[in-house]
């Protein structure tokens, strides 16, 4: 072998690996780049009958946008659907709800009240009925499965842990 044959045998050696260096850093930053795009599910629960409003919200803790895949509710940890199937089952009153469905999106800090006792100037609030929904929030459970708006892993988080499954 020839001092030139060697010479370009090595040269093309070094070139394959920061090649492939190369190619690894790339999949490093991508990585990361997913991974500081991750959205964080965070729920606020009011539970105090004197402090309007009573209910539950959700939001985006960020620190990316988030696409919702499900949201299940669970009262004494039995699945009762979605959103409209437990005000259906509860024979809810004065409540407004917002309904997320697969593929909803969320902006980071934006929190969206699930579940919210409504105090209307035309209706009188009872406290027995703002009791019953309080109490009601003491055994609900909500479970939302989102994901990153870029491809990367979803993730499942309950309202209140072992409330949900």
């Amino acid at each position: 072998m020839s001092f030139s044959n060697a010479l370009s045998t090595g040269a093309f050696v070094v070139s394959l690996v920061a090649l492939l260096i190369t190619g690894l850093q790339w999949r490093d930053n991508h990585n990361g780049l997913l991974l500081s795009m991750t959205p964080t599910a965070s729920f606020e629960i009011a539970a105090d009958p004197d402090d309007l409003p009573v209910g539950i919200s959700l939001s985006n803790a960020g620190p990316g946008p988030a696409v919702v895949r499900s949201v299940t509710y669970y009262v004494d940890n039995k699945a009762v659907g979605g959103v409209d199937d437990l005000v259906r089952l509860k024979k809810l009153e004065n409540i407004q709800y917002y309904d997320l469905e697969d593929g909803d999106t969320m902006a980071v800090g934006s929190p969206k009240w699930l579940l919210e006792y409504v105090a209307r100037a035309h209706v009188k609030k009872t406290e027995t009925e703002v009791g019953e929904f309080v109490d009601l929030l003491g055994h609900l459970g909500v479970e939302v499965q989102f994901c990153p708006v870029l491809h990367g892993k979803c993730s499942t988080k309950c309202s209140v842990k072992g409330r949900c499954k």
